[in-house]
């Protein structure tokens, strides 16, 4: 599995961890439900790049975070 396709996939694993009625606030491009999101990731929109961005910031910034404690 190429990098892109396991970054998309842990993305869409770590959305599917949610609750379903859970909502995002993608930027300017407005608020998401999770599965909203999830199929904007699929199909690799401007809104499915950026939801994957912030998980990938989010995941860089949690030792830090856990550390903070």
């Amino acid at each position: 599995m190429e990098d892109a396709e396991y970054i998309k996939k842990l993305v869409k694993e770590r959305l599917h961890a949610m609750p379903p009625d859970v909502s995002f606030s993608v930027g300017h491009f407005g608020d998401y439900t999770r599965d909203e999101l999830i199929q904007e990731v699929d199909k690799a929109t401007e809104v499915g790049k950026a939801a994957i961005e912030m998980q990938i910031d989010f995941i860089k910034k949690m030792p830090r975070l856990l550390n903070s404690e």
